[in-house]
């Protein structure tokens, strides 16, 4: 009996599992093997805002070559529409910074998206039957600051195939889940969350506040997102005491991009 004891709990923790885990992945597949992968980062561009990408040849690091590849970046506006893409020569074992505010102009708005995906993955990559994804390090400066705040991919969020198109491979859950966001945000400072829809379907997003002495919620939003669409949702200075951000959707992992504000210092980071 002990033994039978013991292996109920046990049970019990793996059927919980099963049910948050079954035909839920946190990202799909592409269907052809040499398709590339990108995050969808997110491009600020205004007068206060400039936004850089470091892009690498990812690829020359599984191979000896000499030759250069190309990469492709497609930029999207806020709501998810193709603005337009750029296609920038890559030599191999080099970095190259890329200003992504000049690329993109001040006529489509002040934030969005941008997926980069390069062109011919390494042989080596495709064998094992994997994906050449770009996670890389994309940088924000704030009010001509002299340093720039850093901060990479967050998960696979598009593919492209150039006869097939671009495919959103965001998963979803049939259960709605809470995102808690690991981080205690401070009374005396001020942020933004950047947060999109990477899936194939709409998606309403509950973002919840609640103060961290006592545990009282101060704040309900609810916003609903259309396939590849973005938010940037603000949140003052409270003199109420430190708060805490609850994400609730049908997002497998619904985790922002923070941008934090002290003293007009910022600094960037995931959730």
């Amino acid at each position: 009996m002990k033994g039978l004891r013991n292996l109920i709990p046990f049970n019990i923790k793996r059927l919980k599992r099963a049910i948050w885990s079954w035909r839920q992945p946190l990202t799909h597949i592409p269907a052809e093997i040499d398709s590339p992968i990108s995050d969808l980062f997110v491009w600020r561009s205004s007068e206060n805002w400039q936004t850089f990408f470091e892009l690498i040849d990812i690829s020359s690091f599984f191979e000896d070559r000499n030759w250069p590849n190309k990469a492709t970046l497609i930029f999207f506006d806020i709501k998810g529409e193709r603005i337009f893409e750029r296609s920038f020569e890559l030599k191999p074992n080099r970095r190259r910074s890329l200003d992504i505010s000049l690329i993109v102009g001040s006529s489509h708005g002040e934030i969005g998206t941008f997926a980069v995906f390069h062109t011919t993955p390494s042989s080596r990559i495709t064998e094992f039957e994997a994906f050449l994804t770009e996670r890389g390090y994309v940088s924000y400066c704030y009010r001509n600051a002299p340093l720039r705040s850093y901060v990479h991919g967050n998960l696979d969020a598009m593919s492209y195939k150039k006869d097939k198109g671009l495919r959103l491979l965001g998963g979803t859950s049939f259960l709605r889940r809470e995102y808690r966001l690991q981080y205690q945000l401070q009374s005396d400072v001020s942020y933004e969350f950047a947060l999109g829809n990477p899936t194939t379907f709409p998606m309403n997003f509950t973002f919840k506040l609640f103060l961290v002495e006592g545990g009282m919620e101060i704040s309900k939003k609810l916003v609903c997102l259309a396939p590849g669409e973005m938010t940037l949702e603000k949140i003052d200075k409270d003199s109420r005491g430190a708060r805490r951000l609850i994400i609730k959707s049908n997002l497998i992992m619904a985790r922002p991009l923070v941008f934090r504000f002290k003293n007009l210092k910022l600094d960037v980071f995931h959730g």
